[in-house]
């Protein structure tokens, strides 16, 4: 199922991963990196999903340039 970004929030400040808080893309196994950002989905299944991401998601997802880009157009630049 294709999912597509609706929304990214970043923070100000990056957090650890800790508790149940971990990095949605890669999990607590294989990333130990600062969470940065919280990402809103939209897929077939679900009309909202809640991840929250570390820098290198935001970096390499291509997804994200996308989004970033068509909210440029829109005049909606992420904060």
């Amino acid at each position: 199922m294709r999912s597509r970004i609706v929304q990214i929030v970043r923070w100000s400040t990056p957090q650890p991963q800790r508790g149940d808080t971990v990095c949605s893309a890669h999990g607590r196994e294989t990333c130990a990196r600062d969470l940065v950002a919280d990402v809103y989905l939209r897929d077939a299944g679900s009309p909202r999903v809640h991840w929250t991401v570390c820098q290198q998601w935001l970096d390499h997802e291509p997804d994200v340039a996308a989004y970033e880009a068509g909210a440029e157009d829109l005049g909606q630049v992420p904060d």
